[in-house]
């Protein structure tokens, strides 16, 4: 009986541990990104735009620390967010309390360096915008010019889920430049376009860091901060308890072969094929795969009149592709959100609160899908069939189209390149785009693309539905509007980027329309809109990382392309731990 008594008791305070500790991190901070655009001056000065995504829900202020500043200094701090720029002062204090530094920055200096600080005005989410200058950026060597910083110190009182740095400047940057990343093991550190890219490309944990190495020649930039010293020293310095990631994709000589001998055949074939298509095309009325009208004048469109009417023989699909056209979308991915609205309204979809799966919620809004009937549009019906999928069982529940975008990333995103260019070739076929060829040569002839007049009207009478929909409760304040057609104004205002706007100007003059209409509350709109931004969201993020650790293996200078765990002892900026918040 002792001995169950004890293991009773054991298991008593395992459970209770592990909810103090959920509760803990529920709690918690968190810091979803940072990223960091650093521009290096003709005199070796970084002007440096950093972006912290987070959410606070304690604490008073955030910070940044840089240590063992060197020859260096840190001037010129701003703080910003959401357009309101935070007032400076000359003292920063960091006992003072949450009002004291509401919508205020400073520096702190301490000992070995420097902190950039700014209050937190709000719990909640946050996009805090950081610009500083850090002088003599840019170390002139002996024989040769270097950039040896720790960007992201240890030690950040939070662990950040994603870190991504871009350094450039008017001098364009040789994918022949040495770079080495340390402190996060296999992030990438590469040189691709002119610039250069340091990327976690996972969560960077409190005890990891990311510092940066690069070599230039001499002379590349006109920075007055001298070392005597040589390069060779500082790298070796870097590499001592450097953990050099290895990379398992290629692993032998006969491998590299074989796998170079592949692309050779299918860029023979690749290009082959090119030839073969374009000599056809001349025959036909292809579209190539991004097309460009000529001779389009927005200016005309924009002067519409108000439209009251759903244009283009209300085919969401092709009011999108003219209005892409346009530029009368804000984000070609918005049609996602506009498509799930038209299901609802359609009985395809319906929006409820079922009984929440954690401990924390007492409820959780699903999408429930309707697989019965058929949709005649091919890209709708595609589109539709992707997102159930993601469901496995028909009911769409929290994360689980951000983990499908996640994993399918090329699929969903290659959806609205393909909708687009289904719809450029169709509206060839029936002359809406006129094509002309330009050109004697048979295989690479130009082509030309033109809009006609219909097409021309209808993108006037979506610029006039879009301002007219901006401004119906400005203009029609008493007037009410039959539910089926605000409906379809809601649905349009998705597509066209302003429904967030829109549903708050009709909540305040028509509180009970969306009780009458399929969408229920206009929380469901809000919904629909953030649902579909965190998982396109997700799949951009996804798909750029992937690109990223393609580009870093292809890589060959410097340290390869990927970072080493540890390593990058007596860079600037490093020498100490700390950031985040307190």
């Amino acid at each position: 009986m002792k001995k169950s008594k004890k293991w009773k008791f054991i298991l008593v305070f395992v459970f209770l541990f592990s909810i103090l500790t959920i509760c803990k991190n529920v709690e918690a901070n968190t810091i979803n990104s940072i990223s960091m655009d650093i521009y290096i001056d003709k005199e070796g000065s970084a002007i440096i735009n950093e972006v912290w995504n987070c959410k606070t829900t304690k604490g008073t202020e955030v910070y940044h620390p840089y240590y063992n500043l060197g020859n260096s200094t840190i001037k010129d701090l701003t703080v910003s967010e959401e357009n309101l720029k935070y007032s400076s002062l000359q003292y920063w204090s960091t006992t003072g309390t949450m009002a004291d530094k509401s919508y205020k920055c400073g520096v702190n200096h301490v000992s070995n360096g420097v902190e950039l600080c700014w209050g937190i005005s709000s719990y909640g989410n946050h996009v805090y915008n950081i610009q500083y200058t850090i002088t003599n950026f840019v170390s002139e060597l002996i024989d040769s010019q270097m950039i040896y910083w720790t960007l992201i110190p240890k030690g950040f009182s939070n662990s950040i889920k994603d870190v991504r740095i871009k350094i450039h400047s008017d001098y364009y940057i040789p994918d022949t430049t040495d770079v080495w990343g340390y402190g996060k093991y296999g992030g990438t550190a590469y040189v691709y376009d002119g610039y250069i890219e340091f990327n976690s490309q996972s969560t960077l944990k409190s005890n990891e860091y990311m510092t940066i190495l690069v070599k230039f020649p001499l002379g590349t930039f006109n920075t007055s901060n001298k070392i005597r010293n040589i390069f060779d020293y500082y790298h070796a310095m870097a590499e001592e308890g450097a953990v050099k990631y290895d990379d398992n994709h290629i692993t032998s000589i006969s491998s590299s072969v074989m796998i170079f001998s592949f692309l050779g055949v299918f860029f023979v074939l690749v290009i082959w094929r090119f030839l073969i298509c374009n000599f056809f095309a001349i025959f036909q009325n292809n579209v190539p795969k991004k097309i460009l009208i000529s001779g389009i004048d927005r200016r005309i469109v924009r002067r519409a009149p108000y439209y009251r009417e759903i244009p283009c023989d209300k085919d969401i699909l092709r009011a999108y592709f003219i209005a892409g056209q346009y530029r009368l979308v804000k984000n070609k991915t918005d049609i996602l959100g506009a498509l799930l609205l038209k299901w609802i309204k359609e009985k395809k979809v319906k929006i409820e609160k079922r009984e929440s799966k954690s401990l924390f919620r007492k409820y959780e809004v699903v999408f429930v899908l309707n697989k019965e009937g058929i949709i005649e549009n091919s890209r709708e019906d595609e589109l539709f069939n992707m997102i159930y999928k993601a469901s496995y069982d028909g009911v769409l529940e929290g994360k689980e189209f951000k983990r499908w975008c996640e994993k399918y990333n090329d699929r969903i995103l290659s959806w609205f390149d393909n909708t687009i260019r289904e719809y450029q070739l169709n509206l060839v076929k029936e002359g809406s785009i006129v094509v002309e060829n330009v050109g004697n040569s048979l295989l690479f002839r130009k082509r030309n693309y033109y809009s006609t007049s219909k097409l021309t009207e209808e993108a006037r009478q979506l610029s006039g539905l879009k301002k007219y929909i901006e401004d119906y409760t400005l203009i029609n304040k008493r007037e009410p509007i039959e539910v089926h057609l605000f409906e379809d104004y809601m649905i349009y205002a998705q597509m066209m980027g302003i429904a967030k706007k829109v549903s708050k100007r009709f909540k305040k003059v028509f509180p009970e329309m969306l009780e009458q209409s399929d969408f229920r509350t206009y929380e469901n709109i809000f919904f629909v809109n953030s649902y579909i931004y965190r998982g396109i969201s997700i799949a951009r993020f996804s798909k750029a990382r992937e690109e990223s650790r393609r580009r870093a293996r292809n890589y060959s200078s410097g340290g390869g392309g990927f970072s080493s765990g540890g390593g990058g002892r007596g860079s600037f900026g490093g020498g100490g731990s700390g950031g985040g918040f307190r």
